[in-house]
C-alpha cells in the first residue's frame, strides 16, 4: 500500500461493541472505509464486560465483516478503555533536602516513579497526569534549575479496576487479535472534541453514553478532574419501558420521537395522546414528565462533579455523546442550576476525514473512534489471498494433467502434498485417436491408444451398418 495504512479501532460501549475502519493517505488525510456495530447487551454493562464468550462473538462478528467490506485481514487494532470505575485520584510526592540544591531532571523524574508506584487496592494505574510542583513556597509548572530545599509534586492518578483492562485484552486475544494502541477513550475524546483555547481557559467535557455519563474538567490546559457517572440515555428509555409496560425497542422510539430536556408547562397539550402497543394511548405529558425526572436527575449528578470548578470554567460546558442529542438539554441545565454557558458538540467543527459509507458527519457515536484513528499509527490489516476452490481445482488436474510442483501453497496458507500415486482418468463422453505427435509414455504399455482404435474401428461399423438402413 505504500504510504498507506489501515487504521483498524475497537470501542465496547456501554452495551454494544463498534469497530471503525480507516486509510490514512500519504498527505495525512484519513478515507473511513468500514463501520460495524454489534448490540451486546447481555454482556457489556457501563463499559465493562461481563460474558467474555458473548463478547468475544460479538468481535469475530464485526470483524469478519469488516473483512469482507474491506477484502483484507484484520491482524491488530486500536482499542479504548473506559467504564464506570474509571476516574482520577489525587496524589502528592515530596522530598525534603537539607541544604537548598538545584532541581534537576532526575529528582522530578524520582517525584514521578514514586507516584507510579502507588498501590490502590483492586486498581491500577493507566495514566499519570502531572499538576504542578511546589519548589520551595512557590507553585509552579517547570521546577527544574530552580534552587530550593524541598520539593512536592502533584499528580492525578487515572486509575481503574484491574479487570477493566484485563477483560477486554482477553477478549481480544480470543477473537486473534493483536492490540495496537490502547488509549483512555475519555482523554482521547477529549483531545478530539475541545481546542487547546477551551483546555486552557477552563472547560468541561460531559459525554452522555448509553449507560454512563463520563465528565472530564480541563483547567490551564491540564486534566482536573475526572470520573464516571454511572447513568446514562438508556436510563430514560429503561424507566419509559418499565413505566409504561413496554419493549425496550418501542421505549426508545417514543423517546427519540418525543423526548425533551425540559418544556414548559405552558407548551405541553395537556389532551393529547399517543399510541402504544396493546390498543393503548397513553398521554403525552406523561411521557415527557418520565423523561425529565430521569434527565434532571442526571444533569443533577453532572453539576456536583463541576460545581466546585464553575467559577473557573471560562469556556463552559460542552455537551457530547448519543445522549446529548435530546431536544432542549442546554435549556435544562441552565433552568435547573443558572449556569448559562453550556453548548453542544456532536463532531469537531471541522471533520477532517471522508468517506463513500452512509455516515453522518455530525454522528456524535463515532467521535471516539475517528479520534482513535488520528492517533493510530500501525498498520492494522494484511492482504487478503482468495483461497483456490479445491474441488475445481483437483477437476482441472484430472481433466488437462497439468503436473503439480510439491509443496505449493494454495493461497490458503494450507501447504498441499504431493500425490502418492498419479492416476489417469478415462474420459467415458470422448475420445480422441492416437496421433504421431502423441508423448510416448516410457515403460507403459500403450493400452489407452490401442483401445481408442478399437473403440473407433466399432465406431465405423456401426455407421456403415446406419448407412446401409
Amino acid at each position: 500500500m505504500g504510504a498507506e495504512k489501515n487504521i483498524v479501532a475497537i470501542e465496547l460501549g456501554s452495551s454494544s461493541v463498534r469497530a471503525i475502519v480507516g486509510q490514512k493517505k500519504a498527505d495525512g488525510s484519513l478515507q473511513i472505509v468500514g463501520f460495524e456495530k454489534e448490540s451486546a447487551p447481555d454482556s457489556i454493562h457501563k463499559g465493562v464486560v461481563y460474558n467474555i464468550d458473548k463478547t468475544v462473538q460479538a468481535i469475530s462478528n464485526i470483524k469478519k465483516r469488516l473483512e469482507e467490506r474491506g477484502h483484507f485481514v484484520i491482524e491488530r487494532v486500536c482499542v479504548g478503555i473506559s467504564g464506570q470505575s474509571l476516574r482520577t485520584v489525587a496524589n502528592a510526592v515530596h522530598r525534603q533536602f537539607d541544604i537548598k540544591v538545584t532541581i534537576s531532571d532526575e529528582m522530578v523524574d524520582s517525584l514521578l516513579d514514586e507516584n507510579r508506584a502507588q498501590v490502590y487496592p483492586n486498581m491500577e494505574i493507566l495514566d499519570v497526569v502531572t499538576q504542578e510542583y511546589r519548589v520551595g513556597s512557590n507553585i509552579t509548572h517547570e521546577p527544574v534549575g530552580i534552587m530550593a530545599d524541598r520539593i512536592e509534586g502533584f499528580y492525578k492518578n487515572v486509575v481503574a479496576r484491574k479487570s477493566l483492562r484485563e477483560s477486554i485484552m482477553r477478549c481480544l486475544k480470543e477473537s486473534k487479535l493483536e492490540v495496537a494502541d490502547c488509549f483512555i477513550s475519555p482523554l482521547l475524546l477529549s483531545n478530539y472534541i475541545l481546542t487547546d483555547t477551551e483546555k486552557r481557559s477552563g472547560c468541561a467535557l460531559v459525554d452522555f453514553g448509553a449507560e454512563t455519563t463520563t465528565v472530564g474538567i480541563y483547567e490551564k490546559g491540564i486534566l482536573r478532574h475526572l470520573v464516571v457517572i454511572p447513568l446514562g440515555a438508556g436510563n430514560i428509555t429503561n424507566d419509559l419501558a418499565t413505566s409504561l409496560h413496554i419493549e425496550h425497542e418501542e421505549a426508545e422510539k417514543i423517546k427519540l420521537t418525543y423526548g425533551s430536556a425540559y418544556t414548559e408547562e405552558e407548551q405541553i397539550d395537556a389532551t393529547r395522546t399517543i399510541n402504544i402497543s396493546n390498543d393503548r394511548t397513553i398521554e403525552l405529558k406523561k411521557i415527557l414528565n418520565l423523561i425529565e425526572a430521569r434527565q434532571q436527575e442526571i444533569l443533577a449528578n453532572v453539576w456536583e462533579q463541576v460545581k466546585d470548578y464553575s467559577d473557573r470554567l471560562l469556556a463552559g460546558i460542552v455537551f457530547t455523546g448519543g445522549g446529548a442529542i435530546i431536544p432542549n438539554l442546554e435549556t435544562a441545565f441552565i433552568q435547573y442550576h443558572h449556569f448559562d454557558k453550556v453548548k453542544t458538540r456532536l463532531m469537531p467543527s471541522s471533520t477532517e476525514f471522508t468517506t463513500s459509507l452512509k455516515l453522518d458527519p455530525q454522528n456524535n457515536t463515532i467521535a471516539t473512534l475517528v479520534a482513535m484513528l488520528r492517533r493510530g499509527e500501525t498498520e492494522c490489516t494484511s492482504e487478503r489471498h482468495e483461497p483456490t476452490d479445491l474441488f475445481d481445482q483437483h477437476l482441472e488436474d484430472d481433466v488437462l494433467t497439468t503436473p503439480k510442483p510439491a509443496n505449493i501453497s494454495a493461497g490458503t496458507g494450507v501447504v498441499i502434498e504431493p500425490k502418492a500415486t498419479e492416476v489417469e482418468i478415462e474420459q467415458p463422453t470422448e475420445f480422441e485417436p492416437a496421433t504421431d505427435s502423441e508423448p510416448e509414455q516410457p515403460e507403459e504399455p500403450k493400452k489407452p491408444g490401442a483401445f481408442k482404435r478399437f473403440f473407433r474401428a466399432v465406431s465405423d461399423a456401426l455407421e456403415s451398418l446406419v448407412e446401409e438402413k
